[in-house]
């Protein structure tokens, strides 16, 4: 059979399918002879005929086997949403929306109820909410936190109303005939009040200064009396201020103290307040230089009020009218110590030195 299907081909009849058919499965039925024969004759077998190149029928099945493997991985890839599933996710995604809108609402609905219940609160009710808002820094809405801040200050600063009080230009701030006021949260989330009042000469230029501290949770008002020791420098060496103008800040902020102790607050004893006596113990940071002694000794003596008396080699007594005195000494280094008695005069300590000014240079001096 095998001889009759290779003189067919090398004659070059036209073979029909059904003949190709038969000669492909005469191949295969006459495959184990060939491959007794190549066994026998692998002696024959040269080392060329090792890259022999495969037949037709092995190259098409080469090439047509990753076609199949490679549409195979895309049809694995490729998602399947039902229409189930997308209507699914999209009614999610809108309720999502529908609730973080509903909590922002409630957010803001709460926001301007409390600032509504502040614009109608008083103080008391306004205290209330500053130690339970700002003292343990809640999350509220900064609009939130000024108003609250503004109104307790407004509060705060009632008396002076009898100055023209105002509010400012900016948040923060309030304004007056005389000075302007600075508020704003300090150190423990306490309501710093700084004053700034405008030069005597345009010349100068002046920084707020912090006189007090009120302190809600203690119910307490703290004044920094170095601002008071400065206010009395500004006023006598560097002449930026008048005396004047330190008499009616003096007065002006009195009446806040004042004011402050009827809404509950303990207001601590300082330099600056004229509600109780003056007997209060100083000390200079300049040294008692003999030149001051002599022109504090040449206006007593030509003053029938006063007196000077010296009792040792380093101690002084001045003799004021209404029996107050101040007493001079030299502290331990070297520095000027004085003794203030207002002989139970309620006067604060801007109004004893605006009284007596050619005291002051025992305290403030130039250099």
């Amino acid at each position: 059979m095998t001889e009759e299907v290779t003189s067919s081909n090398k004659t070059g009849d036209k073979i029909e399918p059904s003949q190709e058919i038969t000669e492909h499965n005469a191949k295969k039925a006459a495959q184990p002879v060939q491959v007794e024969s190549n066994i026998s004759d692998s002696a024959e077998v040269k080392a060329s005929d090792l890259n022999a190149v495969p037949d037709e029928q092995d190259k098409n099945v080469s090439q047509t086997q990753p076609i199949f493997e490679e549409t195979e991985k895309i049809n694995t890839e490729i998602p399947r949403t039902t229409e189930a599933e997308a209507y699914s996710q999209n009614k999610q995604a809108d309720h999502d929306e529908v609730q973080r809108l509903i909590e922002s609402a409630e957010q803001e609905l709460a926001d301007l109820k409390l600032r509504k219940s502040l614009m109608e609160g008083d103080f008391a009710y306004l205290l209330e909410e500053y130690r339970r808002l700002i003292l343990p820094e809640k999350e509220i809405s900064i609009i939130a936190k000024k108003t609250l801040l503004e109104y307790f200050s407004y509060e705060l600063l009632q008396p002076l109303h009898s100055i023209g009080l105002r509010q400012g230009e900016r948040y923060g701030y309030w304004d007056t005939k005389h000075f302007q006021i600075r508020y704003g949260l300090g150190e423990e989330q306490n309501l710093a009040l700084s004053f700034k009042m405008t030069p005597i000469d345009s010349r100068f230029t002046t920084d707020f200064m912090n006189f007090m501290t009120v302190r809600p949770a203690e119910m307490a008002v703290i004044v920094a009396d170095e601002q008071v020791l400065e206010l009395i420098r500004l006023w006598h060496v560097d002449h930026v201020f008048s005396l004047n103008q330190l008499s009616l800040i003096n007065y002006d902020l009195n009446q806040l103290l004042s004011h402050f102790r009827t809404l509950g607050f303990t207001v601590a004893p300082s330099l600056l307040d004229n509600a109780r006596p003056l007997q209060v113990r100083l000390e200079s940071e300049f040294p008692l230089e003999q030149s001051v002694l002599d022109d504090i000794f040449i206006t007593a003596m030509e003053n029938p009020d006063y007196d000077f008396d010296q009792q040792t080699s380093e101690r002084y007594r001045v003799l004021l009218d209404q029996e107050q005195s101040l007493t001079i000494g030299v502290g331990e280094q070297g520095q000027t110590s004085l003794f203030i008695d207002s002989n139970n005069r309620r006067r604060s300590l801007l109004d004893f030195f605006t009284g007596y000014s050619f005291l002051v240079p025992l305290m403030v001096r130039q250099g």
